[in-house]
């Protein structure tokens, strides 16, 4: 059978071939950002654009133009094109709201804390006005932290107008490193999950949390600091529990306990360039 350009058919033929189609199918090199083609008219480009956003849903789309490469005349044909483009909004509410692989509520003051415990495996978030408070956010850190599944990637919280950020109470109960504008933490449970390191900034009124891979991204370093300062907190825990058991006593245990927290001190010491643990 003779190959064609998918993405260049007529929108009833294009429709009608998908429809039988599974994503797979439909594009076979997935992990690729980009598709390069050579010259083609304006009105085949558009009709390409309307067929990719049937076929993949994207939080945004932009338009590239290369004045180098582009006639004065045809420059303007394009933006001209584009900013008549139009682009369809729609009210969402409820628990489909929150069920989206990437979405923007510019106005997110009717969402709860409890509402974004729903969210699974999104990309990006983006809350622009809410009513939460730094408690609320430490709230939601804490059921990322232990919930089973990945969340999402990145959400942006604006927190409600006039709230002043606390770092402390947004990180209470945590184990946190820091540098001079981020801090980290691990979550607590990390089966069956990928995104385990979590990433905060804090820009005026915003909190932007990141959720990493450590193993596939570049946090393996952070991790691995977050995972001896985990060790040496437990370890100065069990001393603590084995004093109070002894009532100051010298024991056998507490030797091992204290030459452990040594070792853990010394190979924290010897790996961490860069955080205030």
């Amino acid at each position: 059978m003779a190959k064609f350009p998918i993405l260049k058919v007529p929108d009833v033929v294009f429709r009608e071939i998908t429809s039988t189609m599974t994503p797979i199918e439909i594009y076979q090199k997935e992990n690729e950002e980009e598709l390069c083609l050579t010259h083609v008219s304006l009105e085949e480009m558009f009709r390409i654009y309307s067929n990719l956003t049937l076929l993949f849903s994207s939080p945004g789309i932009n338009w590239i133009l290369l004045f180098s490469e582009l006639e004065l005349d045809a420059f303007w044909e394009y933006t001209e094109r584009i900013l008549k483009t139009e682009f369809n909004g729609f009210t969402v509410c409820g628990e489909i709201a929150l069920k989206f692989r990437s979405f923007e509520y510019k106005d997110a003051r009717w969402l709860k804390i409890e509402d974004l415990f729903n969210i699974r495996n999104s990309y990006s978030v983006e809350l622009g006005t809410t009513n939460f408070d730094c408690s609320d956010v430490n709230q939601f850190l804490h059921y990322w932290s232990d919930c089973d599944k990945d969340m999402m990637e990145q959400i942006n919280i604006n927190l409600r107008e006039g709230t002043q950020i606390d770092m402390q109470e947004i990180l209470k109960n945590f184990i946190t490193i820091s540098d001079s504008y981020r801090c980290f933490i691990k979550a607590r449970n990390m089966r069956h999950r990928k995104y385990i390191v979590g990433e905060l900034e804090f820009i005026e009124n915003e909190i932007r949390f990141s959720a990493w891979d450590p193993f596939k991204e570049d946090r393996l370093y952070q991790y691995l600091v977050l995972k001896l300062v985990y060790q040496k907190r437990d370890c100065e825990k069990k001393i603590r529990e084995n004093e109070k058991k002894c009532r100051g006593l010298p024991s056998a245990d507490k030797t091992k306990f204290q030459l452990e927290l040594e070792e853990l001190e010394r190979k924290l010491t010897v790996l961490n360039r860069d955080f205030v643990v």
